[in-house]
């Protein structure tokens, strides 16, 4: 299937089983020093989840679409991660419906990390275009 991008992603060309670009996400962590403690760091919450799947989002689709108030984003944390650990997004278009005149793309987002590919997260979506 093809892979979505936002500059040519339309309704009309997007299809079900089409794929999100991948998306690789880490904070800035520095390295650990020798006998000093690292500094705290809280796990990924559902709210940081979501613009992890918004920046996904946009990617893939036209930023108006996304932004807009149709947009829906269900975030699901399977497993605590942290912000300065490597995950890769991405995703699938599960679904498209037409319904009095609003057009929408339903995706699934899953979110992997980077050793072992263990899925942490996903993410059901909306975006209405």
């Amino acid at each position: 299937m093809a892979t979505l991008w936002a500059q040519t992603a339309t309704f009309g060309n997007i299809n079900v089983g089409d794929d999100l670009p991948i998306l690789v996400k880490f904070e800035f962590r520095p390295p650990a020093q020798e006998g000093v403690e690292p500094p705290h760091e809280d796990p990924v919450n559902t709210e940081k989840l979501s613009g992890y799947v918004r920046e996904l989002l946009l990617k893939a689709f036209p930023a108006e679409a996304v932004e807009g108030d149709g947009t829906v984003i269900e975030p699901e944390i399977l497993a605590p991660f942290l912000p300065g650990d490597t995950v890769s997004l991405s995703g699938r278009v599960r679904g498209k419906s037409e319904d009095g005149g609003r057009n929408t793309v339903e995706c699934q987002v899953v979110v992997e990390t980077e050793d072992g590919g263990e899925t942490v997260a996903r993410a059901r979506t909306v975006i209405s275009l």
